[in-house]
């Protein structure tokens, strides 16, 4: 179901060996040869276009419900459970954002794509309360879901506040977030199963959603704290849908970023942090009826290129 779901152990592996690897100069090594030292007001916009580039890994809890082919399904999925049904047949995960600035102005676009094969724990309960069957025991899911965020953002204000130390800075935002979800959804052939528009196979009937494509608008801010130099506190809200494309939507994100290091005259930085993104979504009626109502929250772990 549509999700942004994730990367799995290997992603967050990676991640956390390159910052060590790249934390371990900066303990040993020359901090006063650093091309872009730990100033004490990073927050200032640069008068030139700047870039960054991040790779993360996002390992959320599932939960709520989605409806495929009529036939309701009960979404409870913890991160072992996503992270032992990753697809490897194929990319089974891709997460990145890239920012460029140019002054108060940003265009930002986030990426976070996942494959899932034969989950068991998509699924607790299956029925269908239009026509009153099961579709039988053994439930297992296949689910792939690509989400898209495009969007711009606005510094409206900066400066000192008298609640933290460092510079505060605030921006506005505003763009789109396109889901693609593709869900097949397989039971255990049982005999009161009503067959409308499920496909039957070897004892098995299958509820294949077929592509969905939406795209949501959002409106949102984001708050960016220093709490020392090379270190910062973001918070991000949005909301969206707005019957557009999905009914509602929203999102919270919280990361503590934190200066590494340089290396080929570029700044990495790293971030710990939480994600949550919930969505409601819903299209056609009885056994073409497809439906997502599902919130997806966890921990998030990156590594941040400035260039």
């Amino acid at each position: 179901m549509g999700v942004n779901v994730v990367y799995g152990f290997k992603r967050f592996s990676a991640i956390g060996l390159f910052m060590l690897g790249c934390a371990a100069p900066v303990a040993s090594a020359d901090l006063g040869g650093m091309e872009r030292p730990l100033v004490e007001e990073p927050i200032a916009a640069s008068p030139e276009w700047t870039f960054k580039f991040t790779s993360y890994g996002w390992l959320p809890w599932m939960s709520g419900n989605s409806v495929v082919r009529g036939r309701s399904l009960d979404v409870q999925v913890d991160p072992t459970q996503i992270l032992t049904h990753l697809d490897w047949s194929t990319l089974p995960v891709w997460m990145s954002y890239m920012e460029a600035r140019h002054g108060p102005v940003m265009l930002f676009n986030d990426i976070v794509y996942s494959a899932l094969s034969g989950s068991t724990g998509f699924a607790k309960s299956v029925g269908n309360p239009i026509v009153g069957a099961t579709l039988g025991a053994n439930v297992s899911v296949d689910y792939v879901q690509a989400t898209i965020e495009f969007g711009g953002a606005y510094e409206v204000w900066t400066g000192r506040n008298p609640v933290t130390p460092g510079l505060t800075a605030f921006d506005l935002l505003a763009g789109g977030r396109y889901w693609h979800q593709e869900l097949n959804a397989s039971a255990d052939l049982a005999t009161t199963v009503n067959v409308g528009g499920l496909t039957v196979s070897g004892g098995r009937v299958f509820a294949r959603s077929g592509s969905v494509d939406w795209v949501d608008p959002f409106v949102g801010g984001r708050i960016r704290n220093q709490v020392m130099p090379g270190q910062e506190l973001v918070v991000r809200g949005d909301v969206g849908g707005f019957g557009a494309g999905s009914e509602f939507s929203w999102q919270v994100l919280a990361t503590y970023n934190m200066q590494l290091c340089t290396t080929a005259g570029y700044v990495i930085d790293s971030y710990v942090g939480y994600r949550a993104l919930s969505v409601d979504y819903s299209q056609g009626a009885g056994n073409s009826r497809y439906e997502y109502n599902v919130l997806q929250q966890g921990p998030v772990i990156g590594a941040t290129l400035h260039f």
